[in-house]
């Protein structure tokens, strides 16, 4: 015995694959313009770049200020040691959230005109 669909059925069939193309992530991630992740072709919300960035940025700061803590009380110049690797600190969280933004397209090799990323020839 065949089962053969009801139109109820053909047409939530539809539904559903038009909201699956509605849902689908890359479609979605050109829509709501999401930055590339570390791992694949998947991409991440703008909350989940905010959310990223801010880590960065917070545990650049708690590592600078914990070095620098840790270096105040064992050579006696606190204050100056925390502000000065709170400045390191910020830097790194700056520099690490400014490598996240930019992806890997400056780590990757030269393109096929024999171009290095910057421009300039290989050989020059």
């Amino acid at each position: 015995m065949v089962h053969r669909p009801s139109e109820k059925e053909e047409s939530f069939a539809e539904r559903l694959a038009r909201a699956d193309a509605k849902l689908s992530p890359n479609k979605r991630s050109k829509k709501a313009g999401g930055a590339p992740s570390s791992n694949g072709n998947k991409t991440l919300s703008e909350f989940g770049v905010a959310m990223r960035l801010g880590t960065e940025l917070v545990a650049g700061l708690a590592v600078g200020v914990a070095i620098g803590y840790a270096l105040g009380c064992w050579l006696g110049y606190k204050v100056v040691f925390i502000v000065i690797f709170a400045l390191f600190g910020c830097g790194a969280g700056m520099i690490n959230a400014w490598r996240f933004l930019n992806g890997p397209a400056l780590l990757a090799g030269p393109t096929n005109d024999g171009r290095s990323q910057r421009g300039c020839r290989i050989d020059d």
